[in-house]
């Protein structure tokens, strides 16, 4: 059977978010952690094919410094940089080939022990005996909060940028809030939002963008805490820990 055509004086009724609900999640019934990619935000750097206008990966107008959306392009100047919740933290161990031999990813490693079976080499990695090397990468899972909307996605920090992800962790574990007895407690790092900008840094080996973190303060929208705390026990599951496709690259 064909679909008619619409003609252009035939009246279309818009579909009311009302009628919309009345099938939420339907098609969906299947989907698992396991099926779905969490958006990674990072850092354009100069290296990075996005912002090379010869490459078949670059983004029209973004800047080196912005922060990039690697599922749908989506980017976010570095200065106005972007208002998160964060959700959960995860440190893991990302085992990849060198770069002089082929590069590419090879495995996930969540046990902290596989850093003594390295050394130091003189690129500053730490490589394995079968000439691999180990990357320890700090995984912040938050909420992107923007135009009304709460998105989750993954930033994720390695090398120089290890030592933010720690300034976060000890500030989220340094608040305290007060009961109605007086007695204080340690709150859910999703009672709060951040706003994440990017700066220049330099070394003796290059100059970059690295994350500047502040607090914004307390979550006034419960339907936001919610949702991050929804967020939070998707991850918790077992599909999505075996999900390699949330792999930080």
């Amino acid at each position: 059977m064909q679909n008619e055509p619409i003609k252009n004086n035939q009246q279309v009724t818009a579909i009311s978010a009302d009628t919309l609900s009345q099938d939420a999640g339907a098609g969906l019934e299947n989907v698992t952690p396991e099926d779905l990619i969490i958006p990674q935000l990072k850092i354009a750097q100069k290296t990075n094919k996005e912002v090379d206008e010869n490459d078949g990966a670059y983004i029209p107008g973004v800047q080196i410094g912005d922060v990039m959306n690697n599922i749908t392009g989506e980017f976010y100047g570095g200065d106005e940089g972007i208002t998160v919740i964060p959700v959960a933290y995860k440190r893991v161990y990302l085992e990849f080939i060198d770069r002089d031999a082929g590069g590419g990813f090879v495995a996930l490693h969540e046990n902290p022990a596989i850093i003594s079976e390295t050394t130091r080499n003189n690129k500053g990695q730490d490589e394995l005996q079968n000439g691999n090397y180990i990357q320890t990468t700090a995984n912040h899972y938050v909420l992107l909060l923007e135009n009304g909307k709460a998105t989750p996605v993954m930033v994720a920090m390695s090398s120089t940028q290890l030592k933010k992800s720690r300034r976060w962790n000890s500030m989220m574990a340094g608040l305290r809030l007060r009961r109605k007895d007086g007695t204080s407690f340690t709150p859910s790092s999703f009672s709060h939002s951040y706003q994440l900008t990017t700066v220049p840094e330099k070394n003796s080996k290059g100059t970059w963008y690295g994350w500047k973190i502040d607090m914004i303060g307390q979550l006034e929208d419960v339907s936001l805490y919610h949702a991050a705390k929804a967020f939070g026990q998707t991850l918790d599951s077992p599909e999505f820990s075996e999900n390699t496709e949330n792999v930080p690259f």
